[in-house]
């Protein structure tokens, strides 16, 4: 039977086409307030002149403005809309992604390993039809946001919309250009398997990666316009250049974070899924072949998770420039609790992610070994992990504040400085690293004769990254706040060379070792395949609330110090509340994702025919899997 896959999205990405384009927003060009004058205005951002090309921005008032009456809470219906979109926009970006890396390694390395080779592009041709029933799912949240925005936010969605004019038609174009792109790439994968064509179906997955880049830059503009506009002047006229609307002060930041975090994600969901239909068959090698594909996708998602908090410092750094008193409300004020929140939550991924790792040596012979080295490793970092989660300041009573002799603790409050925790979270990307050191070596015996000199340098080079992280959180205390932000780099980077020289000197060190066993895939214990579901949960629950910490440091601005929200809602959210939605949101995401599993388990997939590592031969089956 043939899949006919095109036609619904096709459908509702021309319906959605065609409602940008003929809504009020769009119809009217506004009248230029100064063109006729040649009046020229100074850019809030650029500090450069520019001619005025639109009228001021609207000054709103409820419920005139906002073109209804009641008591319907919009900025809640909005929330839930944007971050349905978003989590379900994120996978979409994600898994392509995922599934092109894949692809691409598999396909460079096929000649001497062409049984691999052919192992991982049925994976990434596997993870491609997980994802893909998402897409129409992700195109109805798309509908309902500009839906909400329209009648919700009308004249600040009219505003925004004559100001992105030519952005929302680019935004459209490519929205349909990635409808074509994603289910080409899945429905020619058989046909292009081989042969030269195997480079043309490569390269149409670096164009939906690349167009799915774009789509996801084109809808940061607009967020990042709102946190701090530019490209307009203190009235909110536009000043005749796009680029300098959309080249905001976060708009790289969060461009990157964004993509980071889509991945992570992505394979998040992937590997708790891999993991759930592990748990449940019977069948020896596909329990193998699903462990093995879990495993994949949480390495994938842990290297993002990697470079994550460094693009998130990157995104902060940048919103003090732009304005301190979003950067004081950001780390140490509102949002301090959420900020706790976050931090318990990334650690917590850190600490379950090496929890799984250790659960994985059980695949492998020759473990045992390395048992002993658990609880230095636990304990290290169960000490990062409460530096890392203490808070520098806290919402308190004057009483409290009395107490303490001022708003920080005296002993605690060093604990929370951004010195203190960049050597924290340092210290456990060490640690996390070291992990997998070990796990590659658990089923292997190093025969070089150099091993010992080897294990010394190993040791040296984690050990000298360590100090370096160490001397320089000690020493932010005692330097000014501009000089202490610096030092976030060099940390980062004795790191990462810690890690790639670990990673390389490891590699020599086990090209020509002695096995003790094949990877036994599909006998992961029970806690470890527990452990990539609470991956998945506690990557989305971080999502969420960096979401909603992100959009709260505008206050009560839609456009900061632009456009005032004139709502009876306009009050930044309390904690309480924040963290109810964001249950509520990550528990309807994963209701609705395991409804498309399920919905998808009817769709057969032909899963390998060779053996995975380990695992014995693959046997015909038709057990089915989601598209």
């Amino acid at each position: 039977m043939k899949r006919n896959f095109l036609a619904p999205p096709f459908f509702i990405s021309f319906f959605l086409l065609t409602l940008c384009l003929f809504q009020p927003a769009f119809a009217e060009e506004p009248v230029p307030s100064g063109a006729i004058s040649g009046e020229v205005s100074k850019d809030i951002y650029y500090q450069g002149g520019g001619p005025v090309s639109g009228p001021p921005a609207p000054k709103m008032s409820y419920p005139e403005s906002y073109g209804r009456t009641g008591g319907i809470d919009g900025r809640s219906l909005l929330w839930f809309f944007i971050q349905q979109h978003f989590f379900m926009g994120s996978f979409i970006l994600g898994v392509p992604m995922i599934a092109w890396m894949i692809e691409l390694f598999g396909h460079l390395r096929r000649r001497g390993h062409r049984e691999q080779s052919e192992k991982q592009d049925s994976l990434a041709r596997e993870i491609m039809e997980i994802g893909m029933p998402f897409y129409p799912i992700t195109i109805f949240f798309g509908v309902a946001l500009l839906g909400a925005f329209l009648f919700l936010y009308n004249s600040f969605f009219q505003y925004m919309a004559q100001l992105f004019r030519p952005v929302v038609y680019l935004y459209a174009l490519c929205f349909i250009l990635e409808s074509i792109l994603l289910y080409g790439y899945t429905l020619t994968w058989e046909r292009w398997r081989r042969g030269d064509r195997k480079w043309l179906h490569l390269s149409i997955g670096a164009l939906t990666v690349t167009n799915g880049v774009v789509i996801v830059c084109l809808a940061n503009a607009w967020m990042a316009f709102m946190m701090s506009p530019a490209g307009i002047d203190s009235e909110g006229r536009y000043l005749g250049s796009v680029w300098r609307i959309m080249h905001t002060a976060l708009w790289n930041p969060l461009n990157v974070h964004r993509i980071l975090a889509s991945i992570m994600f992505s394979g998040a969901v992937i590997a708790a899924y891999a993991a759930y239909k592990m748990l449940t068959t019977r069948d020896p090698a596909r329990r193998a072949h699903f462990d093995w594909m879990g495993h994949v996708n949480i390495m994938i998602a842990i290297v993002n998770l990697f470079l994550l908090p460094f693009a998130g410092y990157w995104f902060a750094k940048m919103i003090f420039i732009y304005r301190q008193r979003m950067g004081v409300t950001l780390m140490g004020g509102q949002m301090s609790w959420p900020f706790v929140i976050q931090a318990m939550l990334i650690g917590l991924i850190f600490m379950t992610v090496t929890y799984y790792l250790w659960q994985g040596t059980s695949r492998m012979n020759g473990s045992e070994r390395y048992n002993y080295l658990v609880k230095y490793l636990l304990i290290i970092l169960t000490v990062s992990f409460i530096i890392w989660t203490t808070p520098h300041t806290l919402p308190a009573s004057q009483s409290e504040v009395k107490q303490m002799g001022g708003a920080q603790h005296p002993i605690v409050g060093y604990y929370g400085t951004m010195a203190a925790k960049n050597t924290a979270i340092n210290t456990m990307i060490l640690a996390f690293g070291l992990c997998m050191i070990i796990f590659k070596r658990c089923n292997k015996e190093i025969t070089v004769a150099w091993r010992k000199w080897g294990n010394a340098a190993l040791i040296a080079l984690f050990g000298g990254a360590e100090l370096i992280v160490i001397y320089l959180g000690v020493s932010g205390f005692y330097v000014p706040a501009n000089v202490r932000v610096r030092f976030a780099f060099p940390q980062f980077m004795a790191a990462m060379i810690a890690l790639g020289g670990g990673y390389l000197l490891n590699w020599l060190m086990l090209r020509r070792s002695r096995s003790l066993g094949p990877i036994q895939w599909g006998k992961l214990p029970v806690g470890g395949a527990i452990a990539l579901f609470s991956l998945a949960v506690f990557i989305t629950m971080t999502m969420a609330l960096m979401g909603y910490i992100r959009s709260s440091v505008r206050l009560d601005w839609h456009i900061t110090e632009i456009m005032h929200d004139a709502t009876p809602w306009a009050a930044t959210p309390g904690l309480t509340y924040a963290v109810g939605m964001v249950l509520l949101n990550v528990a309807i995401f994963w209701f609705l994702a395991v409804l498309i599993f399920w919905a998808g388990s009817g769709r057969k997939l032909a899963l390998p025919s060779k053996a995975i590592e380990g695992s014995g031969e693959l046997p015909e089956t038709n057990e089915s899997l989601p598209s």
